[in-house]
């Protein structure tokens, strides 16, 4: 079972890339969170795209499917990030 305070933060390599993949997430019914990037985690784009771990792998499937590139994908839990 997965732990629900777990989350999957997504890292993009432009705005414009998270804020259509948060589009096409928001409509796909999967719950987003725009953060700002994690000084832990290193990006060219300062925006990155929360959302709960139980939806990381419909949401990676979805935004494959529309050609998005995730920089990176990492799990967030208890503040500290793992990359996947």
């Amino acid at each position: 079972m997965l732990d629900q305070t777990m989350r999957c933060v997504l890292i993009f390599g432009s705005v414009h890339v998270v804020m259509r993949s948060e589009k096409i997430l928001k409509e796909k019914g999967v719950s987003v969170d725009l953060i700002p990037v994690p000084r832990e985690v290193s990006s060219d784009c300062g925006v990155a795209v929360e959302i709960p771990v139980d939806r990381r792998e419909e949401a990676l499937s979805l935004l494959e499917e529309k050609g998005i590139t995730i920089v990176a994908c990492f799990l967030k839990e208890n503040g500290r990030f793992k990359k996947e």
